[in-house]
């Protein structure tokens, strides 16, 4: 998969590859000269031991009143694996301190990128780096205060990329919010919502129904063929 990964991306390298094997979690690091960018790139939902973290909706106490969902949190916490991936950031960003920093991933992905992207500006404001996270079908990944935290951190941008009616996207829908900026495919258009300029059930089971909008190869078809 790198070997690949290297293939269709010839503007950058690969620095770094986690694969955890308790977790059965993966998430590689990018650098890109020509662009000029830091990317860290989460893997979605692949085997069981995904899916047993996926359905752990039981919230954990980040901060204050700041909960989010315990299986996410767990599953890039256990062995150590934040604080790694955060020193290696840390070591690119003295290493490159004119890149940009972007933040990445598809469904569990896209979860495992908010909470890594948010924690990430929290533990790094001196180094005075703006974090950019595109989520792709992400479910929520914390409460309203996690939210409202979310939007504080002056250093951290994040676009929410989802597919109008994909079921993950609705999910969990109880006492969990989505963060930042919406961006809403379908085979017709392609929207946005800044400051959750959408009512509540645009993200809920009752718009968010089908499973085959999940699929990651109709993402890129609906970016590729709608104009920005």
């Amino acid at each position: 998969a790198i070997k690949l990964l290297a293939k269709s991306s010839p503007f950058g390298e690969v620095h770094s590859f986690y694969s955890v094997i308790s977790t059965d979690l993966q998430v590689g690091i990018t650098v890109s000269e020509k662009n000029r960018r830091i990317t860290v790139i989460f893997r979605g939902s692949e085997s069981k031991t995904d899916w047993r973290y996926d359905l752990n909706f039981f919230k954990h106490r980040l901060h204050d009143d700041v909960y989010v969902h315990h299986g996410f949190y767990k599953q890039l916490h256990e062995d150590d694996t934040y604080d790694k991936l955060k020193n290696d950031v840390i070591s690119l960003i003295w290493g490159f301190p004119d890149y940009d920093i972007f933040v990445t991933g598809h469904s569990l992905g896209g979860a495992l990128s908010t909470l890594f992207g948010y924690e990430l500006s929290r533990d790094i404001p001196e180094l005075m780096k703006k974090i950019t996270v595109v989520s792709f079908a992400s479910p929520r990944v914390g409460n309203l205060a996690f939210r409202k935290s979310h939007d504080l951190q002056k250093n951290l941008a994040h676009l929410r990329v989802a597919n109008a009616r994909d079921i993950v996207t609705a999910l969990p829908m109880i006492n969990f919010k989505h963060v930042g900026t919406s961006l809403s495919l379908s085979d017709t258009s392609l929207k946005f919502y800044e400051n959750y300029s959408y009512n509540w059930c645009k993200y809920s089971l009752f718009t968010c129904y089908k499973v085959s909008e999940h699929n990651i190869d109709l993402y890129l078809h609906r970016l590729i063929k709608h104009k920005w």
